[in-house]
């Protein structure tokens, strides 16, 4: 099945790869903005990839009895120990989440902080005046809007996530410069 998975996997990025040839040229003296696209069971998110320390796949992660239910538990990722939460449950959206989290991304503040997530879908590459500003209904942390319809994705603020946990522990961070 973990076989599947990963032929699976391969197909969707190679899928992905191939259609961003297929999307019109942009021209180079528009600023770009580069997302990673994720999955929370059936929803799609935009991360800015700037935003990020990193990307894998998930850990093994050790549960904290009595934790906050957004707070997943405490995995080891590039030799760290990282608090790995939510990413539904961070938007306030638990719900959406009923598939296994595969993927966390690894904030990028001076807390170790992850966010766990279904799957990641891509990436893709916008120009900044592409980004519209969030509609009533919008999730917490959304910033802007990508594309329209039914193909939109909401963007998120990942800093902006990072902050609220902080909050939540009474801890102190602060975002690392990109």
């Amino acid at each position: 099945m973990i076989e599947s998975d990963v032929e699976l996997k391969f197909e969707d990025l190679k899928r992905s790869f191939d259609l961003t040839f297929q999307q019109p040229l942009v021209e180079r003296a528009q600023e770009l903005v580069h997302l990673l696209i994720v999955r929370i069971g059936t929803a799609r998110f935009a991360l800015k990839v700037a935003d990020l320390a990193g990307l894998a796949r998930a850990q093994t992660v050790v549960p904290i009895p009595g934790a906050d239910s957004g707070l997943l538990g405490l995995a080891g990722l590039k030799g760290r120990m990282v608090a790995v939460y939510s990413l539904a449950a961070m938007l306030g959206c638990p719900e959406l989440s009923t598939d296994p989290n595969r993927w966390m991304v690894l904030c990028r503040c001076e807390k170790e902080i992850a966010l766990a997530f279904t799957a990641v879908a891509g990436t893709m590459m916008v120009p900044r005046t592409d980004l519209s500003p969030v509609s009533p209904g919008a999730p917490p942390h959304a910033t802007d809007a990508v594309g329209a319809g039914a193909s939109q994705l909401w963007l998120l603020n990942v800093s902006s996530i990072a902050e609220t946990i902080v909050k939540q522990t009474g801890a102190t961070a602060s975002v690392e410069s990109a």
